[in-house]
């Protein structure tokens, strides 16, 4: 058996098995980080919506009880 080529050979193995291990783990790392920022963005959306429409309601109540922005100036 020739011992050179035999370890040529499993260097040359274990190079692959690292370099798919390592492609591997920098695809997971893009895919959770573009999952990651969809994510925040997902949630920030949702939190601007209900204090958006927290705000609304609270402007469309306080016009229907008949409140004013200029409050009235008393001589």
């Amino acid at each position: 058996m020739n011992w050179r080529l035999f370890g040529w050979l499993a260097a040359l193995f274990g190079g692959a098995v690292l370099a798919v291990i390592i492609v591997v783990n920098v695809i997971q790392f893009v895919l959770g980080a573009i999952g990651g920022i969809l994510a925040f963005i997902f949630n920030f959306a949702l939190f601007i919506a209900i204090v958006g429409g927290i705000v609304w309601l609270g402007l469309k109540a306080k016009k229907a009880i008949g409140g004013r922005n200029n409050p009235q100036i008393r001589k």
